[in-house]
């Protein structure tokens, strides 16, 4: 059984002309960390939140962990947890309050709530804070309360709208760290993120979302080959004539003040010389999910057809 099953998915808002998913269709392995990645508006928490039995989607069908969205939304709350996009913690509560009082609302015992809540706040490096209100914390460390929220349940489905959003490199590893946990006891993870290394770091499988179309799909081996060269250049357009630099690979404008080629090892010093006689800054490093996704991104039209890349 998938954790989630979604087939030819759509959602589309009465108030607007928007449509932020569009016949979408994809497999949620059980045990393992799912990402979905994309720009903002893709439809990225517009999915999640339809999982999480938050939104109807338009047409199509998803079953999360055996249950139908719209038939079984009930037993699907009893199995899920989520840190949602827009989450916030109480003012006045402490971190201590926020996981106990969780735990104990979801039907834990009280001994077990304890210890649970003990060792995610240690875990998360929220304890010392614990009888904080979270008023008086940064932002982070209310970011880091949800997280702490969502994980100290045993919901075998764990939804991660930017779970480390805010947070410092220290911090993000913690959420890291606690996220490998709970893989390894069982449980399934559908995240988001903007963090290109920590989808790289944590997930087994990607799907990358854009206008509503899922445009590719695969583990970060599957997705690198959608890139054939292994270097990437960036060099300063300065008024460059961009079609100069075809014949050193591909070309990517990434919409910033830089020309972004993709090529090989053999041709770096060609266009090492290429750039220095006219004076241009560049860089040279090697081809990461980032490349990937703003390829893909850059060349996507929204169309249908896309569907066609992941079957």
């Amino acid at each position: 059984m998938h954790a989630i099953e979604a087939r030819r998915v759509s959602k589309a808002y009465k108030d607007s002309r928007h449509v932020a998913l569009n016949n979408v269709s994809l497999n949620v392995e059980p045990r393992k960390i799912f990402t979905l990645l994309g720009r903002n508006g893709a439809g990225k928490t517009t999915f999640i939140r339809i999982c999480a039995t938050q939104l109807m989607p338009s047409a199509g069908t998803i079953s999360v962990l055996g249950y139908d969205v719209l038939k079984e939304p009930s037993k699907i709350r009893n199995v899920i947890s989520i840190v949602p996009q827009e989450g916030r913690p109480l003012r006045a509560l402490t971190p201590w309050d926020h996981v106990y009082n969780w735990l104990q609302i979801r039907g834990e015992d009280k001994k077990v709530a304890r210890e649970k809540t003990e060792n995610i706040l240690n875990k998360l490096e929220l304890y010392e804070a614990k009888d904080m209100p979270a008023m008086n914390l940064s932002g982070g460390m209310k970011q880091k309360i949800l997280v702490a929220m969502a994980i100290a349940t045993n919901a075998q489905l764990l939804f991660l709208d930017e779970p480390t959003i805010g947070l410092d490199p220290v911090s993000r590893r913690q959420v890291w760290s606690a996220i490998k946990d709970w893989k390894k006891e069982g449980g399934s993870i559908l995240l988001t993120t903007h963090y290109m290394d920590e989808a790289e770091m944590l997930s087994d499988n990607i799907v990358i979302i854009d206008n509503g179309h899922l445009i590719a799909k695969g583990t970060m081996r599957e997705l690198r080959k959608f890139i054939p060269q292994n270097i990437r250049v960036d060099i300063a357009k300065d008024g460059i004539d961009v079609d100069l630099l075809r014949s050193y690979g591909s070309i990517v404008d990434t919409g910033t003040d830089t020309i972004r080629v993709f090529t090989f090892e053999s041709t770096i010093k060609e266009l090492s010389e290429f750039a220095l006689k006219r004076n241009l800054s560049f860089t040279i490093s090697p081809i990461t999910l980032d490349d990937v996704f703003v390829s893909l991104v850059a060349n996507s039209v929204g169309t249908v057809g896309h569907n066609d890349l992941i079957d």
